[in-house]
């Protein structure tokens, strides 16, 4: 039993491993559920395209995973150094991934060369290293 108190309430998680294993474990898997939710329910809906062929699924969640990370840099361009409003109970009032994908959605609408920097910083990181090596 692994067990972590949180502002207003207790993380409780029944385990047979070390306690700290436990609940770096269910870091990973809590962050892994966010980015589910995200990609399912919380803005991209990819389950109502009901795709059933593997290939054309495959291709989907690529673009899935490009559209988070777009997102994610977008969201932490948007935010610079300031941390967002957290609520009460200590979750943000705005996940980073929504943050994101609004910023991405309205800069679209008003002014699509912005909304693309972040994926261009995105892409810019990414062949630098390659290039390094």
């Amino acid at each position: 039993m692994a067990a972590k108190p949180l502002k207003d309430e207790w993380l409780i998680v029944a385990t047979n491993v070390e306690a700290q294993t436990a609940l770096r474990t269910y870091r990973k898997r809590w962050a892994i559920e966010s980015i589910f939710g995200d990609a399912k329910t919380r803005g991209l809906n990819i389950e109502d395209t009901r795709l059933t062929d593997p290939r054309k699924l495959g291709l989907l969640m690529a673009f899935v995973a490009l559209a988070i990370a777009w997102a994610g840099r977008a969201a932490a361009d948007h935010l610079g150094k300031h941390t967002p409003r957290q609520k009460s109970h200590g979750h943000y009032a705005k996940p980073c991934f929504r943050t994101g994908f609004d910023h991405i959605r309205n800069r679209l609408r008003t002014d699509p060369l912005e909304a693309i920097q972040p994926w261009h910083r995105l892409t810019l990181k990414r062949s630098k290293t390659e290039g390094a090596v």
